[in-house]
C-alpha cells in the first residue's frame, strides 16, 4: 500500500460546513396573504411605518364590541406589518408586540364564523413565534408555533384555500424541522418532510416558481438532517435533487440571495457525496455550483455565506484536482484558502484557523507532489507545523492526528528529493505522534494507515543509511 495523505482535516473542515449549513437559518416562514377584503379599499402602497401608523389610526376608530371582524383584521394587519418591520430590523421588541397584536388579534375571531381570518392570523402569530425562537435555547416557542400551523391548516380548505393551505403547511415543515435539531431522533424530522410534501403537492413550477423553489429547498434541508442522524447517502442523492428543482424556481436577477444560497446548498451536499478515487465529476460539479454562489456573496455584501462558501470552494477544488494532470485548481485552493485565513481571527477562533491551515498545507503538498519539486512541499510543512500550534492532542485531538499524520507524508516526500535523513527522520516522529492519538479501538482506518506510513519511512531511513556506509 502506498503511503497514504488521509484528507481528513479537509473531511473536518468539510463536515465543519456542513454542520453549520444545518444550523442556517432556515428560509423565513411565508408570511399570510392579506386578510379578506371587508368593502373598504387597501391602503395605498407606503412604507411600513406609514401603514403601521394607518392601521393603528383606523383600529382607534373602530370598536370591537360594535365590528369585531373589522376590528381583529386591524390587529392581524398591524401584527403582520410589525413582522416585516421586525425581521428586518432584527428586532425583536418588534415581533414581541406582533405576537401580542395577534393573539389579541385571535381572542375576538370565531372558527366557526371567521375561519379564514383566524387561519391566516394563527400563521401571522406562529411566524412571529417562530422568528422569536432563534433567540431561545429551548423549544416552547417553536411547539406553540407548529400547534398554530396545524390549526392553520385544519380550518383551510386545499381545494379552496389552496395558496393559503400550502403556506400553512410549508411553514409547519419549517417549524418541525427546527424542533427537530433540539431532538436525538428523527420523528419531528418525518413529520416535517411530510407536511412540506403536502405544501409542494399545491405548488406548482410554473405557477408560482418563488414558492414552489422554497418549498423544494426546504426538501433539501430536511434531507441533510436526515442523513446527518442516519448517514444514508440515498439522502443526500434526495437533497440534491431538491436543490437542482428550487434553482428550477429561483432566479439569479429576481432571487438572487435565495439563488446563490440554494447554489452553495447543491455544492456542499455534492462534496459529500463525492467518492475519494472515483474520479472529479462529483467534485467538479459542486465547484460550478460554489463558482455560481461566490458571484452573489462578497465578503462585503454576505461576510457569513462568503466565507462558508469559499471554505467549501477550496475543498472541492482540491478534490476536483485529484483527477487533473495541472494544479490551475489547486492554485485555486490556495488563493482562496489565503483568502479565508485572512479573515479567519486565530485567537477567537483558533481551530477553525488550525483547520484552513492544514487545508492549506494539504493542497500546497498536493501541488508540490504533482510538480515534483521542494518549494511547496516545504511551504505545506511550514503550514502544518503552524496549525499544529492551535491543534493541540488536548484540545482538538483529531485535528491533531491528521494533520501530524500528514505532516509525516509531506516530510517523507520531501525527504525523497533531498539527500540525508532529517527530513525522513522529521517524518518518523509525526507519524508517530499521530499514532498517540489514534487509537485501535477509536480510529482503526487512520491508525494503520499512519502505521504503514512510520513503517515505510523508517525502512527508507535504513536504506539510506546503508546507502551511505
Amino acid at each position: 500500500m502506498p503511503l497514504r495523505r488521509l484528507p481528513l482535516a479537509l473531511a473536518l473542515l468539510a463536515s465543519c460546513s456542513a454542520s453549520a449549513l444545518a444550523q442556517e437559518p432556515q428560509p423565513i416562514p411565508a408570511p399570510p396573504a392579506s386578510a379578506p377584503a371587508q368593502g373598504q379599499a387597501a391602503p395605498a402602497p407606503s412604507p411600513l411605518e406609514a401603514r403601521l401608523t394607518q392601521f393603528r389610526e383606523k383600529l382607534a376608530a373602530t370598536s370591537r364590541e360594535k365590528n369585531p371582524e373589522e376590528w381583529a383584521k386591524l390587529q392581524f394587519e398591524i401584527g403582520d406589518a410589525l413582522i416585516a418591520l421586525g425581521q428586518r430590523e432584527r428586532s425583536i421588541p418588534r415581533l414581541e408586540e406582533a405576537a401580542s397584536a395577534l393573539k389579541v388579534a385571535l381572542s375576538a375571531l370565531t372558527p366557526e364564523r371567521d375561519a379564514r381570518l383566524r387561519a391566516l392570523t394563527q400563521t401571522a402569530l406562529a411566524n412571529a413565534l417562530v422568528d422569536l425562537s432563534h433567540k431561545e435555547q429551548g423549544k416552547e416557542r417553536l411547539a406553540e408555533a407548529a400547534a398554530l400551523y396545524r390549526e392553520a391548516a385544519a380550518a383551510l380548505s386545499p381545494e379552496r384555500d389552496r395558496a393559503d393551505w400550502a403556506r400553512a403547511q410549508h411553514n409547519l415543515g419549517v417549524a418541525l424541522m427546527r424542533l427537530g435539531d433540539h431532538e436525538s431522533d428523527v420523528g419531528k424530522y418525518e413529520e416535517a418532510l411530510a407536511a412540506t410534501r403536502a405544501a409542494l403537492s399545491q405548488r406548482l413550477l410554473e405557477r408560482e416558481p418563488f414558492e414552489w423553489a422554497a418549498t423544494q429547498e426546504s426538501l433539501g434541508l430536511l434531507y441533510v438532517r436526515l442523513y446527518a442522524r442516519n448517514g444514508d447517502s440515498q439522502e443526500l442523492r434526495r437533497a440534491a435533487d431538491a436543490y437542482r428543482e428550487a434553482l428550477k424556481g429561483y432566479g439569479k436577477e429576481k432571487n438572487p440571495m435565495a439563488w446563490a444560497q440554494t447554489q452553495a446548498h447543491l455544492g456542499a451536499v455534492l462534496l459529500q457525496l463525492h467518492a475519494p478515487g472515483a474520479g472529479g465529476k462529483t467534485a467538479d460539479e459542486a465547484l460550478t455550483h460554489l463558482k455560481e454562489a461566490l458571484t452573489v456573496f462578497t465578503r462585503d455584501h454576505a461576510p457569513g455565506q462568503w466565507l462558508t462558501t469559499m471554505q467549501d470552494y477550496a475543498f472541492a477544488a482540491q478534490m476536483a484536482s485529484a483527477s487533473d494532470k495541472g494544479v490551475e485548481k489547486l492554485d485555486d485552493a490556495i488563493a482562496a484558502l489565503h483568502e479565508v485565513l485572512s479573515v479567519t481571527p486565530r485567537e477567537r477562533a483558533p481551530r477553525q484557523w488550525a483547520l484552513t491551515q492544514a487545508s492549506l498545507a494539504h493542497a500546497l503538498a498536493a501541488k508540490g507532489e504533482k510538480l515534483g519539486g521542494v518549494a511547496e512541499l516545504k511551504e505545506a510543512v511550514a503550514a502544518y507545523r503552524l496549525a499544529l500550534e492551535e491543534a493541540t492532542p488536548a484540545h482538538s485531538p483529531a485535528i491533531f492526528a491528521s494533520t501530524q499524520n500528514n505532516l509525516g507524508v509531506a516530510l517523507r516526500t520531501l525527504g525523497q528529493r533531498e539527500s540525508g535523513t532529517d527530513s525522513l527522520q522529521e517524518a518518523s516522529s509525526a507519524f508517530e505522534a499521530a499514532l498517540s492519538v489514534w487509537t485501535e479501538e477509536k480510529a482503526p482506518g487512520p491508525r494503520k494507515a499512519a502505521q504503514e506510513n512510520l513503517e515505510k519511512t523508517k525502512k527508507l531511513i535504513e536504506e539510506r543509511k546503508a546507502a551511505a556506509r
